[in-house]
């Protein structure tokens, strides 16, 4: 197994490509390329993504998507309030 974490310059913008071939995702990393049919890469990147954020929470890493502006707690709600 790679732990990228040892290795901070793998996951540098300059060693990583992403392209697409016909239906196929292909992923360079330095000299090594891979290829999935573009199913499977939609796959693969979920994984990927719900493996991270359990990471993330094991790390303590408790923070928000910068897209979570406020919480609605305080807001105006219910039948007599509209939008706007």
């Amino acid at each position: 197994m790679i732990v990228i974490g040892n290795k901070p310059d793998l996951l540098k913008k300059a060693r990583i490509v992403v392209t697409s071939e016909h239906d196929l995702v292909v992923m360079k990393f330095g000299t090594t390329r891979i290829k999935l049919h573009y199913e499977h890469a939609l796959l693969l990147s979920q994984w990927v993504r719900v493996r991270a954020k359990e990471a993330k929470r094991r790390a303590g890493d408790i923070s928000r998507h910068w897209s979570v502006i406020g919480t609605l707690h305080d807001a105006d709600y219910g039948p007599d309030h509209t939008r706007g």
